[in-house]
């Protein structure tokens, strides 16, 4: 499959969003400081999680197995993060094949989560130097609309705290590994819960945007991604880009990214406290009765919102126009019902032959008479009239000037003659013969 450019960004874009943010106005409607809604919702199996931030969507699955642990550090877990952009997110993103921004996420996502030693690796030891739990985080993004990091972030971490392994049984040297039915299963145990927290930086410092859009990340000069955690400890710190910020700009923006991070924290604490509460309650778990499968949610603002744009377009002309279509439609159906309803008529055509017709309406009126009736009974008389030849002459010059037609009424078999102006014809016959 040809890989697909990423769609670049206009200047008729780039410029129209510099001079909204000129004018304090940002293109969705947000505050400079505004994030978008946060939703977290967890699957049925542990260990599975799905974010929306807005309308970027990640969802999360931790998986883990049984390995042989690292020589420097026999007494320790492994953790692995990984971060896949796949065609589904955006068309530009190849399957196996890692780009530039996905080798930067998974970067940025081992530092916030496994360099700041938020999972308590030593809990996962079986057996010094030679069993050890391997934990996996997959995330993939299934819609990129600005700020994946921060999606990721949150959902890599969400899904880590609701993951729950096996518990194992070691006997001398042989490993027992029980299932959830057998034996409980243990919890992830984490020290501290690390977020992403990124920003948009236009004109050298001077606008900063929280939580951007794709639009707003590719205009921007720079993006700084902040990692926190609830006891505001830096976690991780990134600016990419050309601006250039000073040191007071950055404070306050680590200030302001430190009372996100609480929000989202206390956030996953409590979706994971109603989920364990509808689990023990044997409530459905999973994502069949979450906000992916309700059309009220999300759909009925969104027409609200198309109404209200809509109601905003309507002119005076259009309404008339569509009241008087209306009008017409239910007059003609009317119309339709009442011809439906009467009876049919049977009029006699002559002696041998009749029709069944509708009724006779206004806008239906059926006349089976000849033209030839029509005449005689208005007593029309036509300016041509038909003469037989055998007729007197004397008559036909008393109708000199008018223009008539001759024909034959003999019982012949010959064709029909019709002769036109017949005076005109005698005359020159006559001035012929003498």
């Amino acid at each position: 499959m040809s890989k697909f450019r990423e769609a670049t960004v206009s200047n008729n874009e780039k410029k129209f969003t510099e001079d909204c943010l000129i004018e304090n106005l940002r293109v969705d409607g947000r505050a400079f400081d505004e994030f978008r809604e946060l939703k977290i919702q967890f699957g049925s199996d542990w260990g599975s999680c799905h974010v929306a931030l807005g309308k970027t969507q990640v969802l999360a699955q931790v998986s883990c197995e049984v390995q042989v642990p690292k020589s420097t550090r026999p007494s320790e877990g492994i953790l692995y993060v990984n971060l896949e952009l796949s065609p589904l997110a955006a068309p530009q993103f190849e399957v196996g094949r890692p780009s530039d921004l996905s080798v930067q996420l998974n970067r940025l996502l081992e530092k916030c989560i496994k360099d700041s030693k938020a999972v308590d690796l030593e809990s996962l030891c079986i057996k010094v130097n030679e069993k050890v739990w391997a934990f996996r985080v997959d995330c993939n993004v299934l819609n990129d609309e600005g700020n994946i990091v921060d999606a990721a972030s949150i959902a890599a971490l969400a899904a880590l705290a609701h993951f729950r392994r096996p518990d194992v049984t070691c006997d001398g040297e042989e490993v027992i590994i029980h299932t959830y039915a057998q034996r409980d299963s243990i919890p992830t145990v984490i020290h501290h819960y690390p977020v992403c927290v990124s920003y948009a930086i236009f004109n050298n410092g001077d606008i900063i945007l929280a939580d951007p859009t794709l639009l707003e990340d590719q205009v921007s000069e720079a993006q700084l991604t902040i990692g926190l955690n609830s006891y505001k400890e830096l976690c991780g710190f990134h600016l990419a880009g050309s601006a250039m910020m000073s040191p007071e700009q950055i404070l306050q923006t680590t200030n302001r990214a430190a009372t996100r991070a609480n929000t989202v924290i206390s956030l996953i604490k409590k979706s994971l406290a109603e989920d364990t509460e509808a689990r023990q309650e044997g409530k459905q778990a999973g994502f069949s009765g979450s906000y992916l499968f309700d059309d009220s949610v999300d759909n009925e603002k969104d027409r609200l919102a198309l109404s209200e744009y809509l109601n905003t377009w309507t002119t005076k002309t259009s309404k008339k126009r569509a009241m008087k279509e209306k009008t017409d439609a239910d007059n003609a159906e009317n119309t339709i019902k009442k011809e439906c309803l009467m009876p049919a008529v049977v009029e006699q055509i002559n002696k041998q032959s009749a029709a069944l017709v509708p009724p006779h309406t206004e806008d239906n009126k059926w006349d089976l008479h000849s033209d030839a009736e029509d005449d005689d009974e208005e007593d029309v008389k036509p300016d041509i009239e038909l003469i037989p030849m055998e007729e007197d002459a004397k008559l036909q010059r008393a109708k000199k000037g008018k223009q008539t037609l001759a024909m034959d009424t003999s019982d012949s078999e010959e064709e029909t003659t019709i002769v036109l102006n017949a005076d005109k014809l005698t005359k020159k016959t006559k001035g012929r013969r003498k």
